[in-house]
Formats: structure tokens, C-alpha cells, sequence
């Protein structure tokens, strides 16, 4: 069995986290049928996770910063969709 620490360091809970991740879109395709408003939050959350991992397996710093770098792009189109979103619900 493996412990935590070791669980952690490994990056294995990274893995779960975008399996987690890979769960939720499989959920909104299925039940809403639609991805369209949650796509860049999931793409999003899904950048920081491979930062983590890149973090915790000591890869580069270019890898690292080129991870953080998507996701922020992906946060930013996040931002842009709900102020999109927020001036079609005004009165």
C-alpha cells in the first residue's frame, strides 16, 4: 500500500484530479448535454493541475511557467464568457 506522502510526491494525485476532472466534463456532456460554459474553467483547473505536477516531479521552469501561462489564458476566456453572460441577464 501506498502512503500518502509518497502518493503526493509521485504525482499520482494529480492523475485522480484530472480523472476527476475528465468525470465532471463526461457529466456536463451527458446531463446537460453541453460543455460550451464550462469548458475553459475545466481547461482552465486542468492547467494548474499539470503545473502542480510539473511543480511536484521537478520538471523546468519553462514547463511549469508554459502550463500556468495556458491556464491563465484559459481564466481569462473564463472571465470574458461570464461578463459576456452577465450583460445578456441585465434588464
Amino acid at each position: 500500500m501506498i502512503n500518502f506522502d509518497e502518493f503526493i510526491r509521485s504525482g499520482t494525485i494529480t492523475l485522480v484530479i484530472l480523472a476527476i476532472l475528465l468525470v465532471e466534463a463526461l457529466f456536463y456532456i451527458f446531463y446537460f448535454k453541453r460543455l460550451r460554459g464550462m469548458l475553459a474553467t475545466l481547461c482552465a483547473g486542468a492547467c494548474l493541475v499539470l503545473a502542480l505536477r510539473a511543480a511536484l516531479l521537478h520538471h523546468s521552469t519553462n514547463e511549469l511557467a508554459l502550463f500556468l501561462g495556458i491556464g491563465f489564458l484559459f481564466h481569462i476566456l473564463e472571465v470574458w464568457q461570464w461578463l459576456k453572460m452577465s450583460k445578456h441577464q441585465q434588464p
